[in-house]
């Protein structure tokens, strides 16, 4: 029985001494693979930094001016623009079969001698649509602020002093307006 015993305990020894060893073997494993996917990382960094050019040495002399695009407005800037009479061209930016028109036409207006400022409003955004009107509802032609304000469809709002002079909704409308609109200055 002894022997049995001896040859027991001589095992235990063995799997407690080789324990450690083990041990640090599994935490050099993990250390490797934390540090190789850490090199993986910085590698795929620098090569995208250098495909972008964040490494070039030469000065950008030749950079581009940033300009602001001023045309397109939100929808809540409708009564907030500072100029004191205006324009806002109400459409949907996503319609396949109008939306050249309507830009056309805002750039045929704007190309006109001394015509006043004329903004844009995307109708296909989320929070245009809050201002669009609902089945059974009608537009409000004649709108004080933007908690009264109804579009149906495209629509053109001339606005001075904060006011809505002028309303005037579809396609043909819009058309026609703008035409007299720029026929004015060439007679």
């Amino acid at each position: 029985m002894e022997k049995k015993k001896t040859k027991k305990a001589k095992k235990n020894k063995k799997v407690i001494g080789k324990t450690p060893a083990h041990y640090n073997e599994d935490v050099m494993k993990m250390i490797k693979i934390g540090v190789i996917v850490i090199a993986c990382f910085a590698i795929i960094y620098f090569v995208t930094a250098f495909i972008n050019g964040e490494f070039s040495n030469k000065n950008n002399d030749d950079e581009q001016e940033v300009e602001i695009q001023k045309e397109e407005i939100l929808m809540g800037e409708t009564f907030e623009k500072d100029d004191s009479e205006y324009m806002i061209m109400y459409y949907d930016f996503t319609d396949e079969l109008y939306s050249n028109l309507y830009s056309m036409l805002v750039e045929t207006y704007k190309a006109k001698e001394n015509a006043i400022p004329m903004y844009k409003v995307d109708l296909s955004t989320n929070f245009s649509k809050k201002y669009m009107v609902k089945e059974g509802e009608s537009s409000n032609k004649n709108p004080t602020s933007l908690s009264n304000l109804k579009i149906n469809g495209a629509t053109l709002i001339r606005i001075n002093n904060k006011k809505v002079t002028k309303y005037i909704e579809g396609k043909d409308n819009i058309k026609n307006y703008i035409k007299e609109l720029t026929k004015t200055d060439s007679e």
